[in-house]
């Protein structure tokens, strides 16, 4: 029986995973339909508004217990739509496949490096050596040998790293507000204060224009913020309390796999071999780095 209920929970990691990773293509497919802060907003509101059933479901508290949580809460709306910015600038120049593999690969790395550096604490041999193999993966994903500085704002990589430079910040804020509130209420809150941010940095740009656009943008919106988004995590965070989040979070290393297949596949992007050598070396990396943490839970959520 316990078997049987682990590899339903395997299969829905599975699956959660594959719809964190064809998150890129997606955005990729309506990145130019409007412009970015406008997409951010109605990804936002559609999200905030579906996570409201999933915490009734859960029956979790939305109270906050203390100012602390509220300046995190508010931080952590900032630090996502700062994040989706460039998330959405990242793939109006670049291809989905590579941003996926750089953002999912160097986010755990960056944070990290961060985290030590707060700590300071200097990384043990192991952890240098898996420090430097990221690094390494890291130029080959930035393809940092042609040494044209205009070729990073012109392939979207700058942006990509940006993204992954401010979800590692964003990481930390989430782990610290989750020693008090649930992952599900900090996300909820996340997007809501996002959501009020975005409507007026947005406003400007005629927000009622996206009801001028096909089905297909509407199919992609809704598959970004409810099922990658809100599915995606929900399944995760159940996954995580039935089997551990160390489980859990081994998944995670399936976000970049299907994040180059799906652009292949509905995008046509061929990935190239530094990409396929820069992502295979910084999840040996990421790997490495994780390998001696322990088995107390973390939160983790999705780069998408």
């Amino acid at each position: 029986m316990f078997q049987s209920q682990s590899a339903k929970f395997f299969l829905l990691l599975v699956i959660a995973m594959i719809s964190w990773g064809f998150a890129w293509p997606s955005a990729k497919s309506i990145v130019n339909s409007e412009p970015p802060i406008v997409i951010v907003f109605w990804r936002f509101l559609a999200t905030a508004l579906s996570l409201v059933p999933v915490l009734i479901w859960r029956k979790d508290s939305i109270a906050l217990p203390d100012k602390k949580a509220v300046v995190q809460v508010i931080l952590g709306g900032i630090l996502y739509t700062i994040y989706n910015q460039f998330f959405l600038l990242g793939l109006s120049q670049g291809l989905a496949g590579a941003g996926g593999v750089l953002v999912t690969t160097m986010n755990p790395i960056l944070t990290y490096i961060m985290v030590h550096a707060f700590q300071r604490k200097l990384p043990g041999s192991k952890e240098f050596f898996g420090l430097c193999i990221g690094l390494l993966g890291g130029f080959l994903l930035l393809k940092i040998w042609e040494g044209d500085w205009t070729l990073l704002f012109q392939s979207g990589n700058v942006y990509f790293l940006l993204c992954a430079f401010s979800w590692a910040i964003l990481s930390m804020n989430s782990h610290s507000a989750g020693q008090k509130i649930s992952p599900m209420v900090y996300s909820f809150y996340v997007f809501a204060i996002g959501t009020f941010i975005d409507f007026f940095l947005a406003f400007p740009y005629d927000l009622k224009g996206v009801f001028d656009n096909d089905l297909n943008f509407w199919v992609q919106l809704l598959y970004l913020s409810v099922i990658s988004t809100t599915f995606g995590t929900t399944v995760y965070f159940y996954a995580s309390s039935r089997l551990g989040s160390r489980t859990a979070s081994s998944f995670i290393f399936l976000v970049p796999v299907t994040a180059l297949l799906g652009s292949w596949i509905f995008l046509g992007e061929v990935p190239s071999i530094s990409t396929l050598l820069g992502g295979i070396l910084a999840i040996g990396s990421v790997f490495i780095l994780n390998g001696n943490h322990s088995k107390k839970d973390e939160n983790v959520e999705p780069v998408a």
